[in-house]
């Protein structure tokens, strides 16, 4: 008997060990795929009386979406797993099951006092911030994504759960929280409704900013990076995450 249970207990010790390291391969294989993965952001505004301020902020891993009011004041909008942000559980072990398998999300907005300027951006913001793009767009596609984006979270507003750290309030996501619809697709989607064209797959919230004078320019420079996109990125481009109505 007791001979049996310790072959019993060897055979499930091996199996854990051959899931554990077939996970593991698993996540070190999708990282050195989607690692080339990039979103190139490429606008023709020029800042002027029509336009006005947003700013992609990277988290690394993560992006918000910054946008300027007319009063002055600034409001971020986020995207993200319910229990990673509203909840604040960011553990290795939370980390996994967004990356394979769909989850409850979370709008966030937090109002800034501005002004807009990076200092009191950094200053008011409590997550890190590894980059911070600003980007000139029309005042009325601004007004039109914030007023959406307003009218959604405030139809959930009994929903409504205040992460204290992040001085950030949330509401249920429309859609789960997925590898193809995480915030860096969401900003980017966003960042489109803004006028501002981003080519590529953000998917692990890799930016490159490309200043452009018109959009045949950028139609041409949308050709030539089609052909050079890594092909395990272009394996895993999914169609363009709905958007938050």
């Amino acid at each position: 008997m007791r001979r049996h249970s310790s072959i019993t207990w060897l055979v499930q010790s091996m199996v854990l060990r051959l899931r554990c390291a077939s996970l593991y391969l698993t996540m070190m294989v999708a990282s050195a795929l989607l690692a080339g993965c990039v979103g190139t952001i490429a606008t023709s505004h020029e800042a002027g009386p029509e336009t006005r301020p947003v700013f992609l902020l990277d988290h690394g891993r993560h992006s918000t979406l910054l946008l300027s009011r007319a009063d002055g004041s600034l409001v971020r909008y986020l995207y993200g797993d319910w229990r990673w942000y509203a909840e604040g559980d960011t553990g290795i072990l939370r980390a996994v099951p967004t990356l394979f398998a769909p989850t409850p999300s979370a709008l966030g907005r937090q109002i800034l006092s501005g002004p807009s300027t990076d200092a009191a951006i950094r200053d008011q913001v409590r997550m890190r911030i590894l980059a911070l793009y600003r980007l000139p767009a029309a005042r009325q596609r601004i007004d039109r994504l914030d007023s959406r984006l307003e009218g959604y979270f405030e139809r959930l507003r009994d929903q409504a759960y205040y992460n204290a750290g992040y001085a950030v309030e949330f509401v249920p996501g429309q859609d789960p929280y997925t590898l193809s619809n995480n915030s860096n697709h969401v900003v980017a989607g966003w960042l489109g409704e803004l006028g501002i064209d981003v080519r590529g797959n953000p998917v692990f919230g890799n930016w490159r900013v490309v200043r452009e004078r018109n959009w045949r320019h950028a139609a041409r420079a949308r050709v030539r990076a089609q052909r050079t996109w890594m092909s395990g990125c272009t394996a895993l481009r999914t169609a363009p995450a709905r958007r938050i109505e």
